[in-house]
């Protein structure tokens, strides 16, 4: 529902959120199990043409049962959890419209590079689920609001994430229904302190997009129960053969252990046994999001 509601009208294209269903944990089927099973909450638009695919929309519908807070952003709770943290509270007017910076290693920051940071990151901006049809937006300063805009509803849509991550193709999918720049590659790579772009994968032709302040050292800050099963869902598809038909030995040895000691004399020497052959895992690391946690002043 919030994804529907960061864009200006509400509503997003069907297919676009079946794209991007994985990444947000939703079934295959959400079009009848989500959105047809919640008529209060959301509205299935189908245009004249219906034979299109493209025809069809996803509407938010409010609701009594939202909370206040329901419309607030990531952004506003990192903000308040690291950068206000850190700062003290005489640096609330500075954190007011900041965003959560890290800098990969080794990054260097000239002087003019970091005036140029210090105040992007007090320029005010309009929320994501802000209407702002009723502002005047030719004016320079209101566009570098709408481009910080831009910033902050990428963010929010990676928040909504899983893994904190996305691919670049699906989070250009929904470039025109959000209002994000045309080329959306060369807006990430101007804010890599926020937004992390890998191109690994495919020969380089796969974009990653990562949210830094979501990573340390290749994994999940904060990770989640369905982040974790498909961590352990992908080491079991990696594991090589041999490992594998290891640690099925080891298994079966086990449970025969355990089948003898409980016809014997107990299960504390079967319990020992097992310890013994208990198989160590290998750590999973990763380098793609290594950063460095590194504020502006």
């Amino acid at each position: 529902r919030l994804l529907l509601l960061s864009s200006p009208l509400r509503r997003l294209r069907l297919d676009h959120l079946r794209l991007l269903r994985r990444d947000l944990a939703l079934p295959d089927d959400f079009e009848q199990s989500v959105i047809l099973a919640h008529p209060s909450l959301f509205r299935l638009a189908v245009s004249p043409d219906a034979d299109s695919p493209r025809s069809k929309y996803v509407e938010f519908l409010p609701h009594d049962s939202d909370p206040p807070d329901l419309a607030v952003p990531a952004v506003h709770r990192a903000r308040e959890r690291e950068y206000r943290a850190a700062r003290g509270a005489g640096a609330e007017e500075d954190a007011r419209f900041a965003f959560p910076i890290r800098f990969p290693p080794g990054f260097k920051i000239g002087k003019f590079f970091r005036i140029a940071v210090w105040k992007w990151q007090r320029l005010p901006y309009w929320s994501p689920y802000e209407d702002v049809s009723g502002y005047d937006l030719r004016s320079l300063e209101a566009r570098r609001r709408m481009e910080k805009r831009a910033v902050a509803t990428i963010h929010e849509l990676l928040s909504l994430t899983v893994e904190k991550r996305t691919t670049l193709e699906r989070i250009a999918q929904f470039r025109q229904a959000m209002g994000l720049p045309k080329k959306l590659k060369e807006f990430l790579l101007q804010h890599q302190g926020i937004f992390y772009v890998s191109t690994r994968g495919n020969q380089g032709q796969l974009h990653t997009v990562f949210l830094r302040e979501a990573y340390w050292k290749g994994e999940l800050v904060e990770p989640n129960e369905l982040y974790l099963a498909r961590r352990k869902f992908d080491e079991l598809l990696l594991m090589s053969p041999q490992k594998a038909n290891l640690e099925r030995m080891l298994t079966s040895m086990g449970r025969e252990w355990r089948e003898v000691s409980g016809n014997g004399s107990g299960s504390s020497s079967g319990g020992a046994v097992s310890g013994d052959f208990r198989d160590d895992e290998d750590e999973g690391s990763g380098s793609d999001s290594g950063v460095e946690s590194q504020y502006i002043d």
